[in-house]
């Protein structure tokens, strides 16, 4: 089983900005979050898990307190690469041009959403090649859910409508028919 998991709360979530490869502290909140998931987590028995190199998510592991589980940190579950975007209001975007999963770059240098599918795919692929019937948690970022989703629901339209919370945890399954 795969478990996909947001990381907890950061101040630019709550200002509605947007974020990338930025290092932010987990907030109080994010950190209440993290400590909550990880008891709904604490009965699951990982074989490994993929965290994003970010601070954000090497907290919400760190305050998931889940021990003895090897961690693969892996550059290929970072969030979008925002470049000159960070920080700008979420609500300004073109989620059409934001999301559009034929554009490797939007917003002159803002890593776009195929380039995100491309990478997230490719992890999934290679998780599901050596570790398919384990269980697998991935501690990740908001777009990267998205493009995970988008994996095991390849005719979803309008993916920006997909959202998956702080701290929110999804499962899937390979094989599974999700459509």
């Amino acid at each position: 089983m795969l478990y996909v998991l947001r990381h907890g709360q950061v101040d630019t979530n709550v200002k509605k900005q947007i974020n990338g490869w930025n290092e932010e502290h987990l907030s109080e909140v994010g950190i209440k979050q993290a400590i909550a998931v990880g008891q709904d987590l604490k009965n699951i028995p990982f074989d490994v898990i993929f965290c994003s190199p970010l601070l954000r998510t090497k907290q919400t592991y760190d305050y998931l307190n889940i021990k003895n589980v090897p961690v693969i940190y892996d550059d290929r579950i970072k969030e979008r690469n925002a470049n000159s975007m960070v920080g700008r209001a979420v609500q300004l975007l073109n989620k059409d041009l934001w999301y559009d999963p034929t554009k490797n770059v939007v917003y002159e240098d803002a890593e776009g959403f195929q380039s995100i599918i491309n990478r997230v795919h490719s992890i999934l692929e290679e998780i599901k090649n050596n570790y398919q019937d384990q269980n697998v948690l991935i501690i990740t970022h908001g777009d990267v859910c998205k493009a995970i989703y988008l994996y095991f629901h390849p005719h979803t339209q309008d993916i920006h409508k997909f959202r998956q919370d702080n701290c929110e945890f999804v499962s899937y399954r390979f094989g599974d028919p999700y459509e």
